[in-house]
């Protein structure tokens, strides 16, 4: 059984941009440092898992503002109703 998948120009798009943002020059460094630390790459402590969680949340963080239409801070949520009440470590 196959299954056709539809990717959507803006993965696309968005794709092709972490890809330029990412070349193996900055992975290299992250890596290099990563290491002179003591940081383990991959693990519970490990480099991988600290980056999946910091995209995550800013991932998330980046859909609160659209879906409130605001920035964090911003004073058109105050007394709306639908405003930031909540915090991130």
């Amino acid at each position: 059984m196959s299954r056709d998948t539809v990717v959507d120009d803006r993965d696309v798009e968005a794709s092709r941009r972490l890809a330029e943002a990412l070349d193996s020059s900055v992975i290299d460094a992250l890596s290099a440092d990563a290491q002179a630390r003591g940081t383990p790459v991959d693990g519970v402590d490990g480099l991988l898992n600290k980056m999946t969680k910091a995209v995550i949340e800013r991932s998330l963080a980046a859909e609160v503002t659209v879906g409130l239409g605001y920035e964090r801070g911003g004073p058109t949520g105050a007394r709306s109703g639908s405003s930031r009440n909540g915090y991130s470590a």
